[in-house]
């Protein structure tokens, strides 16, 4: 029996890599971002919060102020707000969608674009159940998080493309 399962983890591996299949690493930013201010319109928005922290996991040094050798992001629009997206026979919503779009730009140290401005825009869907009130507000904060979590990424891999490897 343990020569059975040996196999199909043995083949199972061998598929996998056979396939090109691996885990994605965490993103690398290029030389140039190593040392990186951020600059965000909306001090209130969810990336002023998590950015800085993964930012530092992708190796940079996220810098408070201006200086030498300090690239900046700038993050000029960053919205996150539901939609309705259809309405039922009662005239009330019955779908939502929650759509996050911020626009990006990244200038290295010496004023260059390294990446000129550009949109990221995210999207999901719900119900509304009006019978489930509770939970659909429940719903929708974690609907603000995965967007969140998955905006931080779409920011890291953007910026990994430039030189790094990718995430």
């Amino acid at each position: 029996m343990r020569t059975i399962w040996r196999t199909i983890v043995v083949t199972a591996a061998l598929a996998l890599a056979g396939c090109g299949f691996h885990l994605r690493e965490q993103a690398q930013l290029p030389d140039s971002l190593k040392r990186l201010r951020l600059e965000v319109a909306d001090p209130g928005s969810l990336l002023v919060r998590d950015l800085p922290d993964a930012l530092e996991r992708a190796g940079a040094t996220v810098e408070t102020a201006a200086g030498a050798g300090v690239a900046t992001l700038r993050i000029p629009v960053s919205s996150l707000a539901p939609e309705a997206l259809s309405v039922g026979a009662t005239a009330r919503v019955r779908e939502y969608t929650m759509r996050y779009k911020v626009d990006i730009e990244a200038v290295d140290a010496a004023g260059g674009v390294v990446l000129p401005r550009q949109t990221i825009e995210l999207t999901r869907d719900y119900t509304f159940d009006e019978t489930q009130a509770v939970g659909v507000a429940a719903q929708e904060d974690e609907l603000k998080k995965q967007l969140q979590r998955d905006m931080v990424q779409a920011i890291l891999r953007r910026l990994a493309a430039l030189g790094g490897r990718p995430g």
